[in-house]
């Protein structure tokens, strides 16, 4: 049933629509129109007729029915302007100021959904325990990747998400009332891959240097820069090529155009190290000295001849077998350090 609003309270929120509308200008016959609808009639011709010829079928609006009607109103007047609930709800408490003002908790966010999370994406949450249920309140209708990231929990992080029991993904878009559970990677449906299912190429933050080294002397592809080149940088490349970022840095992974990332628990290099095989199930795939821990490139045997002016000539001596990158030319042999990079590589086993 259509509401009654007498022809001159209309015509005083048709300014304040026109004056406080949250976009580009809105005309005043825009106005009225949207107002009419709002409030029950089909046009403005619709409401002229009913409130001149049928008054007394209309309701009344008073205090009750306007508290009563409010959750209504946001939604429609969302609709029907194309704005989203919060600038619905300002424009309300413009519109019905004596009404509303004494009812604080109606600025409030409008729903509640309850979000339990699981494994390791508590390392995010300083209060949250594996059994308590979080409250997250909301307007309108974010995504579930959204009000994760709002939480707390990187997108990347996340392995699977559940809603009353059902997987969905991250563009599920949240309504009142649902239990969200939330699980870590990796998590048995595969809606949220955490690697490409191609080969990986490890992209490291600048604070990841030694970590870095270390998955090269495993033979893992890894790209780093000395220098930082800012989060935005470090965050395209990644979607772009499909790489995996890691980093210590919660922030980068919130980006939403980042797809596969780690945030780094340890801050020791070989713990660090050891984190990211047994993450990514690496142990099988180890390569050891197949790849040049300063630049990346790909190490190949070399004639012992043709780099003798490149090594000491103790070095050359000793050793009978030597190994040259094929991008930066760095020589390698059985040394010290090799035995220190097999006793690393073992340890992480």
């Amino acid at each position: 049933m259509p509401f009654y609003i007498s022809q001159n309270t209309l015509k005083q929120q048709v300014k304040l629509v026109v004056k406080n509308w949250p976009f580009a200008e809105i005309k005043s016959h825009q106005a009225r129109i949207l107002l009419c609808k709002l409030y029950g009639f089909e046009n403005q011709h619709d409401y002229l007729k009913k409130t001149h010829e049928t008054p007394s079928s209309l309701t009344p609006i008073n205090e009750q029915t306007v508290i009563n009607a409010y959750l209504q109103w946001v939604k429609r007047l969302a609709k029907l302007g194309s704005i989203n609930e919060i600038q619905a709800k300002n424009l309300l408490h413009i519109l019905w100021p004596t009404y509303l003002a004494p009812h604080k908790h109606l600025k409030e966010k409008l729903y509640t959904c309850k979000f339990k999370f699981h494994g390791t994406c508590l390392d995010f949450l300083n209060q949250a325990t594996e059994d308590k249920w979080v409250d997250y309140k909301f307007d309108d209708r974010p995504s579930v990747k959204d009000a994760i990231e709002a939480i707390g929990v990187p997108h990347p992080e996340v392995g699977g998400i559940t809603i009353d029991g059902t997987d969905v993904d991250f563009n599920y878009l949240l309504e009142d009332a649902r239990e969200v559970e939330v699980y870590p990677h990796p998590y048995e449906t595969g809606l949220l891959p955490y690697k490409p299912e191609r080969k990986s190429t490890f992209l490291l933050d600048v604070h990841l240097a030694k970590l870095t080294r270390y998955l090269r002397m495993a033979g893992f592809d890894c790209l780093h820069e000395s220098k930082d080149i800012g989060d935005e940088l470090l965050a395209h490349l990644s979607q772009t090529n499909d790489y995996i970022l890691l980093t210590r840095d919660i922030g980068l992974l919130k980006r939403g155009n980042v797809k596969h990332a780690r945030w780094i628990r340890n801050t020791e290099p070989q713990a660090q190290f050891k984190e990211i095989v047994d993450y990514y199930d690496l142990l099988d795939k180890f390569k050891p000295f197949s790849r040049c821990v300063k630049c990346n490139g790909d190490i190949q045997p070399i004639n012992k001849e043709s780099i003798k002016p490149a090594v000491p000539g103790q070095i050359f001596e000793s050793q009978e077998s030597f190994k040259q990158c094929a991008h930066c030319n760095q020589v390698y042999w059985k040394g010290s350090h090799y035995d220190k990079i097999k006793n690393i590589l073992l340890q992480a086993e």
